[in-house]
This record gives structure tokens, C-alpha cells and sequence, in this order.
């Protein structure tokens, strides 16, 4: 999806494919210690570092003695996320509390799948939830592998059915998992993990904005516990971000939901004529907002073009309000994309267009599918969704 300012979730780390972070227990003692054993490894230098919000932060190294052991010491005001590395694909993850002893066992050349951390009951629960987190993640990648070798496989389609009904099972069963997981350790910075855990790379299991009340109780619970530590005010920054949103959210929807009737448009079309979006009623219309230069758009055009030709003669419009630019990139986008058949009109102000902040929009493509009095019926309908709808209203 393309977007007027890209909005990201704020995170607490670097993501490196699987979830991190292990606590422990608290202590008035600000010191810390951190001694494991390493099997496979009789010298070599292990380096401590600090996560931050954008970047790892060196703290310590030490040297590997004979025997595999190791030993780092420090102090922290509050719990903070370390990472123990061997070398940039070789280490353990660990949340480091005020007074710490944290024992770590773990083989030297598998360090991010073979270890184990005693003294922390965090620590315990972490292992239990992203050991449950790689096995989905080790069957989906598998399901992957299975599929580019079956590529050119006459029974490719049946494959694909399978592992898209496999897929859409494991991210329901992750889903309960996690928010079980949350409710049951809702005072463990676990949870705080929990939130954002990803599956693929911006495949998140929770949403922020559907799933707010988890994001809300627990920026709740560990703010009122950890209020001082650097994660613990990230999150609790980002529920104020997401708080907002939905505050912008819940006010779009008091005039932009299913039966109201939506801000009339007036704007030129390519040869300057300005006109009314209101001037479509007695039809049903889909207002559709695009650009030449949104790839998302692009890819649902020709759709558009199909339930236009499939349901026009029967009082379906479309009109087309375009984001771009430049008239020369719109005008080329109507004719490679063979839109030419319904309404178009831009002032060719881009984000500062007038729609912009008449519709709150946020992200392209958007719609809203009006009825015959100019009403809401349905917003954002792509795909088979939109053919369905107008099969609904329209019949075969």
C-alpha cells in the first residue's frame, strides 16, 4: 500500500526473522551479570551490546577462556534488551533487569536456536513463545521450499489450495496462541514481544489498530512497573500514536460510514471541465481514489475495468479522483490502463490535493461504493469483493 506518510510501528530492536528478548527478575541492585558456557568453543571473543531503537549499541566484549565460559558485569537503571554475539548471525537475546545473574548455556555454532537461560522465569516463558513462533515459521518456509520445486508440477494448483488453507490455519492458530500467551503474562515484558511478532517481514499476527485493547493493557501494566525503561516509553509513545489514529479513525467514520453521504467532489477532468461528484446520483457509483505512480492501484485497474464493462449499462459509474502529480503521468496512466470509459478528474496537487483532507486519506487505493442517493455502502472493496457487491446489487 502505498502511503501519504509512510506509517510504521515502532519497534523496540533490529527484527531479525525470529521474536527476541529474555527477562529477569528485579533487584534494588543496579548490577548485573551475565556468565555462560559455550559448547564448541575453547577461545574466540563475544561481544554484549545494547539494543536500541534504531541500532545496536556496543557495551562490552569479552574473551572466550578455554573451557567455553564467559562472564560480563555491569550496571543499568532499568531493564534494557541485550544481545550476547558471537559474530552477526551468531548470538542470544537476552532483556537484562537491575541485578540480574543470568546463567546462559548455549552451543557456539547455533547460539540463535541452542541455548538456555536459567535464573529468569521470563526468560522460560520467551523460549516457550518463540519456540512455538519457529515451528510455525520452519513449516511455512518448508511449505515455500515444496512449492518453487513444484513450479512447473501439473499438480501445482492443488498444492497451492492446500498450502493456502495450511497457512490460513497456522496464522489462526498463532493468533489464539498469542493472545492467550498476553492475557496470561500480562506483568512479563514478554508480552510487550508479543505484540509485534512477525511471521514474514511485515506479516504482523497482531494488527495495532484491530487488536488496540492488548497494545493499551499492556503499555498500561509495564508502564506502571517499568515507567523509566527506554522499550517499555517506546511502547508506551506508540499506544498514544495508535490512540490517535483511532480517534482520527472514529471521527472519519461519524461522516465517511455505511449511510452517510460522503463530501461532494468538484475538480477538473482532462479538459478542464470541472465536475460534481454529486452530479452522479441516480446511479451507483464507486469513488475511487488512485495515481498513475501507486503500483496497488495499477494492479486493481483492470479489475475495475471489468465490473465497469460488466455492469455500466445497468447504472454502475466509476468516478476516478487521481493523486498525481503531473497531468502528462495521468493522462498516461488512463490509457495504459484502458480507463477511459468512466469519469476522471485531479487538481494534480498530489498529497496536498483538496480530497486529501475532505476523505482523511492516508493511503492509496481507496474507495467508497455509493448508492443511488449518494449513500456509503461499502468503502475500500477490492478484488472479488467488489464484483461480489455488484453481483448483489445488480444480479448476473
Amino acid at each position: 500500500m502505498n502511503t501519504k506518510n509512510q506509517i510504521h510501528m515502532k519497534h523496540f530492536m533490529i527484527i531479525i526473522v525470529t521474536a527476541w528478548f529474555i527477562t529477569a527478575c528485579q533487584s534494588n541492585n543496579t548490577g548485573y551479570e551475565i556468565a555462560g558456557t559455550l559448547e564448541h568453543a575453547t577461545e574466540g571473543t563475544l561481544i554484549l551490546k545494547k539494543m536500541n531503537l534504531n541500532d545496536l549499541e556496543v557495551i562490552d566484549s569479552t574473551t572466550i577462556d578455554p573451557g567455553g565460559t564467559f562472564l560480563f558485569q555491569g550496571s543499568i537503571e532499568t531493564p534494557n534488551f541485550f544481545l550476547i554475539e558471537r559474530d552477526r548471525s551468531n548470538y542470544i537475546t537476552l532483556i537484562v533487569h537491575p541485578g540480574d545473574r543470568i546463567q546462559v548455556s548455549a552451543d557456539a555454532n547455533d547460539m540463535v536456536n541452542n541455548y538456555k537461560v536459567n535464573g529468569s522465569k521470563d526468560s522460560e516463558l520467551l523460549q516457550e513463545f518463540t519456540g512455538k513462533m519457529m515451528t510455525a515459521i520452519q513449516e511455512l518456509t518448508e511449505m515455500g521450499r515444496v512449492y518453487r520445486d513444484s513450479i512447473d508440477s501439473p499438480g501445482l494448483p492443488a498444492l497451492v489450495e492446500q498450502f493456502d488453507k495450511r497457512s490460513e490455519e497456522i496464522g489462526d492458530e498463532l493468533r489464539a496462541y498469542t493472545i492467550a500467551f498476553i492475557e496470561d503474562n500480562q506483568e512479563s515484558l514478554v508480552s510487550m514481544i508479543a505484540l509485534y511478532q512477525q511471521l514474514a517481514p511485515r506479516q504482523y499476527i497482531l494488527d495495532p489498530m484491530a487488536d488496540f485493547e492488548y497494545y493499551a493493557r499492556i503499555d498500561s501494566i509495564l508502564y506502571a512497573l517499568y515507567p523509566e525503561s527506554d522499550p517499555v516509553k517506546t511502547l508506551h509513545d506508540h499506544v498514544a500514536d495508535l490512540n490517535e489514529r483511532k480517534l482520527v479513525e472514529n471521527y472519519r467514520n461519524s461522516y465517511l460510514g455505511v449511510g452517510f453521504v460522503p463530501p461532494d467532489i468538484v475538480l477538473p477532468n482532462p479538459d478542464g471541465d470541472s465536475l460534481r461528484l454529486s452530479d452522479t446520483r441516480g446511479k451507483i457509483v464507486l469513488l475511487d481514489f488512485w495515481a498513475a505512480w501507486c503500483t496497488p492501484c495499477r494492479y486493481e485497474n483492470p479489475n475495475l475495468v471489468e465490473n465497469y464493462d460488466k455492469y455500466h449499462d445497468k447504472g454502475f459509474e466509476i468516478f476516478q479522483v487521481s493523486l498525481d502529480r503531473t497531468k502528462e503521468a495521468w493522462l498516461t496512466g488512463i490509457e495504459e490502463d484502458e480507463l477511459h470509459r468512466w469519469i476522471h478528474v485531479s487538481d494534480l496537487k498530489y498529497w496536498e490535493s483538496s480530497v486529501v483532507s475532505q476523505y482523511n486519506l492516508e493511503s492509496i487505493p481507496a474507495s467508497y461504493l455509493l448508492d443511488r442517493d449518494g449513500k456509503i455502502i461499502a468503502s475500500n472493496l477490492r478484488g472479488e469483493q467488489l464484483g461480489e457487491k455488484l453481483m448483489e446489487i445488480f444480479g448476473e
